[in-house]
This record gives structure tokens, sequence and C-alpha cells, in this order.
């Protein structure tokens, strides 16, 4: 079949005031009209309580729609990105129009041991969420083990994993100069356990001081995460360098001698996968995500929340990085992230969904 005519519906895009939000739903936007298909994007820029989103949300999402399908506006797919909110939209366009919709998984809020809310409350998963994945015409996770994830809880099943994009770039040649810089890229959420990291580097200074690490991002925990760093003494150690563009991230990575990642859970990371990209290793914790792609010839994983081990694996990486060629972990991302693969996947999705096979 040519290529669809696709809407994506996210639960958070890229705004003026938060360009970093779902930015890597963007990137997927983008993969897909790279390969040739049509896509429009419906976002709700507003904030709702739950009450408000649960009654009112799903009609303003249709009345959106009305009105560009007035126009002569008809996708032949819609592609949900994190079913709550925007599945509440989904579902009331599908059943209006007859327009199958999928799901791309990518919220923290299923994770087991997440501090979120969603599904903890009374009434959410088996009257509110269920209902809603399963009337999807498939599912979609990022990694292997947020898919096993949403299949335990009973949203969906099977689900299907395809991974995120992660656009193509060359890599920098490494420095071995010192300070040997250690990167971090996230919107410093608690997930992120930068608290760990941070008492990780504490300890590693009473080793060696032949490196610094660049906190990289903005968020909620910022200025717990800094408070901290200042309690350690870490003063020099640690820079904290705020929210940054697509270019000052890759400035840092092309800096970098490699990543580090402390999350409790991740769907995915995009850093992690980033860093591969820009071909640095990655030392992260077991949190689910990256052990779909991290592996002895990628980096090193620990358990989540040991201090020891984390700081054993970053005097060790700091000792080794030069082991890891940058350019077969640029090809070895390339393989699995690029627009062109994630799109390819995508593509022969909907082409199952339009087809009938479910």
């Amino acid at each position: 079949m040519s290529s669809p005519h696709i809407l994506i519906i996210p639960s958070w895009y890229p705004t003026i005031d938060n360009p970093t939000a779902g930015a890597f739903i963007k990137q997927q936007v983008d993969a897909l009209e790279m390969a040739g298909c049509s896509v429009d994007v419906l976002y709700l820029d507003k904030k709702y309580s739950r009450l408000q989103l649960i009654t009112s949300l799903a009609g303003n999402y249709s009345d959106a729609f009305d009105g560009v399908h007035k126009a002569g506006f008809t996708p032949d797919i819609i592609h949900v990105h994190a079913l709550w909110p925007a599945g509440l939209g989904a579902v009331a366009i599908s059943k209006k129009y007859d327009i199958p919709f999928v799901v791309t998984e990518h919220s923290e809020e299923y994770s087991r041991g997440t501090e979120r809310k969603l599904i903890r409350t009374p009434g959410m998963l088996p009257f509110v969420l269920r209902p809603l994945a399963q009337k999807a015409a498939a599912y979609i996770a990022p990694s292997t083990c947020a898919a096993k994830r949403l299949e335990e809880l009973g949203l969906y099943s099977p689900v299907q994993v395809i991974s995120n994009v992660v656009p193509v770039r060359q890599p920098a040649p490494l420095s071995t100069k010192e300070p040997k810089r250690i990167v971090h890229v996230s919107q410093l959420g608690p997930a992120k356990n930068l608290s760990l990291l941070l008492r990780a580097i504490a300890r590693l200074r009473d080793r060696r001081n032949d490196f610094v690490l660049d906190i990289v991002g903005d968020g909620q925990c910022r200025d717990k995460y800094a408070k901290l760093a200042s309690e350690l003494h870490l003063d020099g150690a640690v820079g904290f360098h705020g929210r940054a563009s697509t270019d000052e991230v890759n400035a840092h990575l092309d800096r970098a001698a490699f990543g580090v990642l402390a999350s409790d859970h991740e769907t995915f990371s995009v850093f992690a996968a980033e860093c591969l990209m820009a071909g640095r290793p990655v030392v992260s914790t077991r949190c689910g995500g990256p052990e779909g792609f991290i592996g002895s010839e990628q980096g090193m994983l620990v358990d989540t929340g040991n201090l020891d081990s984390l700081v054993a694996a970053l005097d060790h990486m700091l000792d080794h990085y030069t082991d890891y060629d940058p350019i077969a972990l640029n090809a070895y991302a390339a393989e699995r992230f690029s627009p062109s693969v994630v799109s390819q996947q995508l593509l022969e999705l909907y082409a199952d969904v339009l087809g009938g096979s479910r």
C-alpha cells in the first residue's frame, strides 16, 4: 500500500514553553515524514484535573478534529503516544470516524516501583486505562522490559517492541585529555536517582580527581540535586548546565568520555541510545529499557540503587572508555534506532492494522 496518512495524538509534545517535553515523539514524527508519510499532530496544550480529563478532554479532542475533518482532513490511522490522557481523544475520534488507532506507551506511570500515582489511583487501571488500551488495534512499547510490564498489568497483549528514534550522526574522536568528562542528560526527575549518582561521584573523588560530571537538563529535582552536590563538596567536580538544545547536547556528548545513567526505572532511555549514536559507551543501572541494548560491548550495567557497584563501574570506565570503538558503537546504534529503521517497523505495523490483521 502507499504510505499512510497518520495523525499523531501525543500526551506530551514540544512547545515554546517546554521544548524538550516529548522531544522523542517529535523525532518519530520527523522519521515518518522522512519515510514519505503525511503526518499531522493533534496536541492539546492545556492542564486539566483528572475529573476534567475524564469528562471533557475526549470531547475537546473530538471538537478539534471535527474542524479539520470538515475541511477534508481524514487520516488513515491514529498513533497515540502515551495512553493517558491522549487515548481519551483517540477513542472518541476513532469511534466517531471509524479510524483505527495504535498506542506507543512511553510513560513511567506503569513502571514497577514508580512514585507516580496513576495506576495506584483506585479504579484507574481496571475501569479507565484497560478499557481505553484494549480498544487499540495494536500496542507498542520502546523496550522489552516495558512491554512485559504492560502485559503483566493486563493493559494489552501482546505488546510489540519498537525502539524510539535517535537521529543518525557521526561520532567525534575520543578525547584523552583531563579532566575526563562524564555526561548525564535528562529532565532531572526523581526516577533518574541523581542522588545515587552524586554520592557515587563523591566516593569516587576520594580515589581520583581526573574527571568531572556534566549534568545537562532541567526539572523538578534540579534544586534538590544542586543542594546535595554542594553538601557533598562537589564544587568543581560536578557542573549543572541546565536545559540544552540538541546541538548543545551533542556538543556535551562529543566532549564526553562516556555517559552515565543511575535511574530507578526507564521505559527506554533516549539519552543512553544517544550516547551510543555519539560513539560513547554508557554506565547504566539495570533500570529496564537500557538492558535491551547495553551489553558488555556497549558499556556496563549495575544493579539499581547499588552505590558500591556504581562507584566501581565509574572507576573502571574512567580507565577503560578508550577500549570502546566510537565507530562500532555508532554503527550499532544506527542499526537499531535510526529514523529509517524505526519508521520501517512502524510502517509494517500500520500496514498490518490497515490490512485488518487484527
